[in-house]
């Protein structure tokens, strides 16, 4: 009994621990940018962000997800040239939809975690080039193509 007791301390100060480590998070870093932006930084703390980038010319971004998860939707927005791609899973994860005509391009770092490019890098003439710096702690992040919009096919 006396282990049982010595676990579930244990355990609620790992949680009071936690929680105020991802509440010192979403006060440290900042949030800038909106959807139509070309350069943005999003934070999920404890929590789940759905964010979509309609940007004209998007050239940075940043997205940190600290026990909480991110679906950040960049299928609506256009590169002219290079653009980088910050992302930071710390016990959390991101998710990533590019168009498919953007080339992506990962360094990554993972301790207990995963990177993930699904992205299909054989496509062949000169595209846009999504550089992504991608940083997994216990978490992950995955990156995929949007799918076609087959809802005007009959």
């Amino acid at each position: 009994m006396k282990l049982l007791g010595k676990i579930v301390f244990g355990w609620i100060i790992f949680c009071a621990a936690a929680a105020v480590g991802a509440l010192i998070v979403r006060k440290r870093v900042p949030e800038f940018g909106g959807e139509s932006d070309d350069r943005f930084s999003i934070v999920a703390a404890m929590g789940g962000r759905v964010f979509r980038s309609t940007s004209d010319e998007l050239s940075y971004a940043s997205a940190l997800a600290c026990m909480g998860g991110i679906e950040l939707d960049l299928s609506e927005a256009t590169i002219t040239s290079d653009a980088t791609l910050k992302l930071r899973a710390i016990m959390g994860g991101i998710d990533v939809t590019v168009p498919p005509a953007w080339r992506v391009e990962v360094a990554s770092t993972t301790f207990m975690g995963s990177v993930g490019n699904a992205t299909n890098p054989d496509l062949p003439g000169a595209r846009p080039l999504l550089i992504v710096n991608a940083l997994a702690v216990a978490g992950g992040v995955s990156i995929r193509e949007s799918m076609p919009d087959n809802s005007e096919v009959a």
